[in-house]
């Protein structure tokens, strides 16, 4: 018997991608506005801001993923959780109990960081210890009680979970899963072991600094460039180059993560990824000559 539950995305999915909309129009603002201001305070605060909102993208639309995949898979062995990069496998024997959020009496405080549609973290609570939160709506959160915590669900059907748990629990369980935690950590020890996937993530990244160092070799020797449009520039507008080649590879290797970690079928996606972020900086390192030359 297994039984998959899924919790309310819709909401929570438009109040993040909606931000992440706001984000990366405002990063692409900023760094436009850098493409065309003269070097000096306005230039170096243009640049500030684009990174500064660019990293919150980043997380938020991690935070995308982390809702997307969520899902709650309940067997006669045991219940696992998945969501973003995070599984949590519980035997069923491991279950102490299993009780709507609404019948503890008393207030249950959420997560620090959580939006409408999006609560996931954790927060210790009185009388329950550690509480993790893997929910998108309190109104039908249940708590599955372990020896070492508390995670809070909410699958749609919350009648239907629990009814399930009592039929599975009364049957007992043949052979029990084994209890495990999966982080992200777990991913990048694999991608490191393997040595075409640290090969390329390596080269992209020297050639990142490479492209860094190059530009900081031209820029002293030269007043001004011919920039984009043949218009004249401060050499110092070459620093956006290499920004921009770090907001590349920095965006290949997260997603390139993302699609490695599924099987082996999906390593070699990921690989071009990789490999376009290092061929991305050759590129922008042959438009810098072109510009100065």
């Amino acid at each position: 018997m297994e039984t998959d539950f899924q919790l309310s995305k819709r909401k929570g999915l438009i109040i993040l991608l909606v931000l992440c909309l706001l984000l990366a129009g405002g990063t692409g603002f900023f760094f436009l506005r850098a493409t065309q201001a003269r070097v000096g305070t306005a230039f170096i605060l243009q640049i500030l801001a684009a990174l500064g909102l660019f990293i919150p993208l980043l997380l938020l639309i991690y935070r995308v993923y982390v809702l997307y995949t969520t899902n709650y898979s309940l067997r006669r062995d045991g219940l696992t959780i998945r969501w973003g990069l995070r599984r949590e496998d519980i035997p069923i024997s491991s279950i102490e109990w299993v009780r709507p959020v609404s019948e503890l009496g008393f207030h249950l405080s959420l997560p620090w960081l959580h939006l409408p549609g999006f609560i996931f973290g954790k927060r210790n609570a009185e009388g329950l210890g550690l509480v993790e939160f893997i929910a998108s709506n309190v109104d039908v959160m249940l708590l599955v009680a372990t020896s070492e915590r508390v995670f809070a669900i909410s699958p749609k059907d919350g009648r239907l979970f629990m009814s399930t748990y009592q039929r599975i629990n009364e049957m007992g369980s043949l052979e029990p899963i084994t209890a495990q935690s999966v982080y992200p950590a777990f991913l990048l020890v694999r991608v490191w072991a393997d040595i075409k996937a640290r090969s390329l993530l390596l080269i992209g990244f020297c050639l990142m600094l490479a492209l860094l160092g190059f530009v900081s070799l031209v820029i002293p020797g030269r007043e001004s460039i011919v920039w984009i449009g043949q218009e004249t520039a401060p050499a110092e507008r070459l620093l956006l180059l290499p920004i921009l080649s770090a907001l590349i590879w920095l965006g290949d290797v997260l997603t390139g993560l993302f699609i490695y970690r599924r099987d082996e079928a999906h390593q070699l996606p990921a690989y071009f990824l990789w490999a376009a972020s290092c061929i991305t900086s050759i590129l922008l390192c042959l438009g810098v000559f072109f510009l100065i030359y």
